[in-house]
Parts: structure tokens; C-alpha cells; sequence
């Protein structure tokens, strides 16, 4: 078998495709043909939309039909149409998404220079360094910074049931985007509806992929444009003090903190050198008796571009934390070992549970 790992980049852009021929035209452009050691690769528009990838390796060729889809969802898992010849070709896929089709050995491929090719005699597999192209908008993102607080209201309930209703309770989000939302996250499979609704029984809506919803959100998650962090320095290295004088000051309402300090009070892995907390009135910053310095803060106190980040808030040894989905996300970029404690925090068995 021939195995070839490799990363590559297309053009320099960041543009949504919106149809199919702009999605074949902007693959032409970047791609007509590339040669390797041994192989070569080369991409063909045939006639319209239709196009095909051309891999010769040695004496060897394999023509594969590409099948372009703007919308990649995990359903492509399940499609009985799909062939062997077949590969999926699509604007942007997410590497979750990816992940599911490489171990389906389903073969696929994006603008951004994601390619994977399977067969009997070699594995074709390169993965993109960025995002420059990305799939046709539908509905609202259910990342961004309302919406998510439907998601991190399921994924903080993993095991509950709720209607429409509860969920615009819960999370302050409109009727409107929690039904789209809802829509769009049962089309991919992440949520399951439990029974229709009737005359007098609204329908009810489950998570059905807890893990699945939560890579996704981790692969499309970023720390620094959705919070702004302002570091005070405070006399002490105790983590348990430092927080002390948080509440001590601030007192518990509209503040919970997350990340290391956190992580170490829910499933203790490493020492927190930082203390950090959301804190959702800028007055605060003015109250608490700690100086304000610009790197090197033993406390951080973020302000977070929605406050939906505070949703399933918990408690630990007195202390007001954010739910573990939140302390997992906030913990993956940034650096004293975020990335290990947040690891350490999902693969325990009592996580968002």
C-alpha cells in the first residue's frame, strides 16, 4: 500500500460558495494537476458541472467521479447511492465531519486543500492548515454567540428532553432561531426528535451525538474573538485565596469562573497558576482590589461577547463555575497546559454529567 501525508494550500481567499459551478471553477483554478514522486494527481472538468480526479500511480490509473455537495452533514454516512468511484467534493468540510468519512473510507475533498482517497493499493490523505472557503450560509450558525446557548444547553443536558418552549426559557433565544437551529442540528444527526407535536403536546427534541456536536463546536470555536481578558496582578499563589477575593469583592452573582482554576476544582490535574473568571458588568473591573497589568496576571477577569457563556452555571467548594462544556472550550487555546486539562476534564467519567 502507498501512503502519502501531506498539507497543502489553495488560493488565498476566504469567500462562501454558493453554487456548484463556482464550487468546480474555484477547484479548476487552484488545482489542474500536481506530481509527486512516484504519482501524479490531476483534476478534470468533463463537461458543465461534471469533474473527475485522474490518480496515476506507476502503471496504475483511478478515475474517480467527483459528486459536489455545498451542505456536507453526517446523513452522507448513511446514503446507500454512493459508490466506490465515487468523491464527495465540497466547499469546506469540517474536520469532525472528515474524521467520520476517512473511517468510512468514504473518499472526499475541499477547497481548502483537504483530499483523501482510499483504495486497495495506497491511501491518499491530506488535511488543510486553514479555512479559506467555506459552505452557502443556512439558518444561523450554531456557534455564534446566541445560538450556541441552544447547543450548550443540550450538550449541559445531555440526558433531557425539551420542547421549544423550554428551551426559549431557558436560553433567552427567539422562537424563531431555536426552531432554525433546532432544524438545522437534527439534519446532521445531533439531535433527535422524541414526538411530533399534537394538539396539545408540543414536540420534544433530545441530543442523540454529544460528542460529535462537541468536536464540531471545538473545531470551529475561538477563544480570543468571542471574550476580552483583562489581567490584574494579586499578591498571593494560592489559586483557593486569589478566588476568595474575587467573591469576597464581587460577590457570586454574574460571575463564574472557568478554565484552570475551574478544571482543578471539578477533576484536579495541574496546579492553576491563573485564575480566571467570567464577570459579566465592566464595573467590575474597577472594584476589585488587584492592579491592572498588561501581561503576567495571576487573575484574568473576561468579558465574554455574549453572556449565554454563564448558562449552567454549577458550584464547587462554594465556588460559582461554568459548566464543563464551557471550562473544556475555554481551556483548548490557551497555553500552562490548557490543552492537557481540558483532556483530562472531558475523558473523566463524570463530565457535563
Amino acid at each position: 500500500m502507498f501512503c502519502w501525508v501531506s498539507k497543502n494550500k489553495f488560493l488565498n481567499k476566504n469567500k462562501e460558495i454558493t453554487s456548484v459551478e463556482d464550487l468546480i471553477l474555484t477547484l479548476k483554478k487552484s488545482l489542474i494537476s500536481e506530481e509527486y514522486r512516484g504519482f501524479s494527481i490531476r483534476f478534470s472538468v468533463l463537461e458543465g458541472t461534471e469533474s473527475e480526479f485522474r490518480i496515476e500511480a506507476g502503471h496504475r490509473k483511478f478515475f474517480l467521479r467527483t459528486r459536489p455537495i455545498l451542505h456536507p452533514s453526517r446523513k452522507l454516512l448513511k446514503e446507500e447511492r454512493r459508490v466506490d468511484s465515487d468523491l464527495l467534493l465540497c466547499p469546506h468540510i469540517p474536520e469532525p465531519l472528515a474524521s467520520d468519512l476517512r473511517q468510512a473510507g468514504i473518499s472526499h475533498a475541499d477547497l481548502n486543500g483537504r483530499l483523501f482517497i482510499q483504495s486497495a493499493d495506497f491511501l491518499l490523505d491530506r488535511r488543510p492548515t486553514e479555512t479559506r472557503f467555506r459552505n452557502p450560509r443556512t439558518g444561523p450558525d450554531p456557534f455564534s454567540p446566541k445560538a450556541s446557548r441552544i447547543v450548550r444547553t443540550l450538550l449541559n443536558h445531555r440526558d433531557s428532553a425539551f420542547t421549544q418552549e423550554e428551551l426559549e426559557l431557558r436560553t433567552g433565544v427567539s422562537r424563531t432561531i431555536i426552531s432554525q437551529v433546532l432544524a438545522r442540528l437534527e439534519d446532521e444527526d445531533f439531535v433527535k426528535q422524541l414526538s411530533r407535536s399534537g394538539r396539545r403536546t408540543p414536540a420534544q427534541y433530545q441530543l442523540a451525538e454529544f460528542d460529535h456536536l462537541l468536536d464540531l463546536w471545538k473545531a470551529t470555536d475561538d477563544w480570543r474573538k468571542r471574550t476580552t481578558i483583562h489581567q490584574f496582578s494579586v499578591l498571593s499563589n494560592r489559586p483557593e485565596e486569589i478566588a476568595q477575593k474575587v467573591i469576597d469583592s464581587l460577590g457570586v452573582e454574574g460571575v463564574a469562573f472557568t478554565q484552570w482554576f475551574a478544571a482543578w476544582l471539578r477533576r484536579p490535574h495541574t496546579i492553576p497558576a491563573v485564575v480566571s473568571a467570567y464577570v459579566n458588568q465592566r464595573k467590575f473591573l474597577e472594584i476589585i482590589p488587584a492592579r491592572k497589568v498588561n501581561t503576567g496576571g495571576n487573575l484574568w477577569l473576561i468579558i465574554p461577547e455574549d453572556d449565554g457563556v454563564l448558562l449552567g452555571t454549577q458550584e464547587s467548594q462554594d465556588f460559582p463555575l461554568v459548566s464543563d462544556v464551557q471550562i473544556y472550550l475555554d481551556l483548548l487555546q490557551v497555553e500552562q497546559r490548557g490543552p492537557e486539562q481540558a483532556a483530562e476534564l472531558r475523558a473523566w467519567d463524570r463530565f457535563a454529567r
